[in-house]
């Protein structure tokens, strides 16, 4: 459901660090603010202003991004504050994580208007940010399986914490589990788990939970996987318990956490992929 106007929030959680006890701010709605048809036919204008409208500078490779130019004239008696060049972009279209608005107070030069000048600005930020947050491209690949018939689509890792292990169980059917000991999984409670919630994973990603008795922690080193296709990436990731994110097409040109450094098993990796250039002989 689309259109719907919710309560904004700033903390998304309190931890207590004495009893470990978390307590979770709950997305609240207010009120239907535009029918689900309005909302998505102005999220298909969005992404229209962005591949073929004044908003082509915020493009992302391999994110659907949708957004809106502005430039506003000073008034009458004031053209000393100058012009405000903005844009505002949204990505992914479906689903969307990220909101990034760019406001450029009385630019300087020939270019004035948001879409020339405060467009690439949203595109970098989004480059960065995505990945950062794990959001999968949509040319992500599962980190177990070459599945591209929509079946393994990413999902949303939940939070268990502070759940007991049979709940987290059936929370996270989809994920491939990893917790050590024997403990009572109707009563005992997770403490934490890696990766943390809220990141965009494929199914069968390895999820490694910890309670107050097994809080051990196993760390590995990334491996480097540049240069690699990202069937090769995934299968060097994923043979040391380590996650995949990747964005673009081609062979691995970046990966977000150096080769050689000791992550925790469940780290997620994010990759960047280029197509590979050949060199003319």
């Amino acid at each position: 459901m689309i259109g719907i106007l919710m309560q904004p929030n700033i903390v998304r959680q309190v931890r207590n660090t004495e009893t470990g006890v978390v307590t979770i701010t709950e997305p609240t709605e207010v009120r239907q603010v535009l029918s689900s048809r309005t909302a998505e036919l102005l999220m298909e204008m969005s992404e229209y202003t962005v591949t073929d409208g004044t908003g082509g500078h915020a493009r992302v490779t391999g994110f659907s991004v949708g957004g809106k130019s502005g430039t506003s004239e000073p008034p009458v008696g004031r053209e000393y504050q100058g012009v405000i060049a903005s844009f505002v972009g949204m990505a992914p279209i479906v689903d969307s994580e990220v909101v990034v608005l760019v406001l450029l107070h009385n630019p300087r030069g020939e270019l004035r208007h948001g879409g020339q000048i405060a467009a690439p600005v949203v595109s970098q930020i989004l480059t960065e940010v995505l990945p950062y947050l794990g959001v999968p491209s949509a040319g992500g690949t599962s980190p177990n399986h070459d599945d591209t018939s929509g079946t393994n689509a990413p999902v949303i890792l939940p939070d268990v914490r502070n759940r007991t292990i049979t709940e987290a169980r059936n929370l996270l059917s989809n994920f491939t589990i990893h917790i050590s000991g024997h403990e009572d999984e109707s009563t005992t409670l997770i403490t934490d788990q890696l990766p943390l919630p809220g990141v965009y994973l494929f199914r069968r990603s390895d999820i490694f939970l910890f309670t107050a008795n097994n809080d051990a922690r196993i760390t590995v080193a990334v491996p480097d996987v540049r240069r690699m296709s990202l069937p090769q990436a995934t299968n060097s990731l994923s043979s040391r318990n380590l996650n995949i994110v990747s964005t673009g097409s081609g062979v691995v040109t970046h990966q977000n956490i150096a080769p050689g450094t000791l992550v925790p098993q469940g780290t997620v990796i994010t990759v960047t992929l280029q197509p590979q250039v050949l060199e003319a002989h």
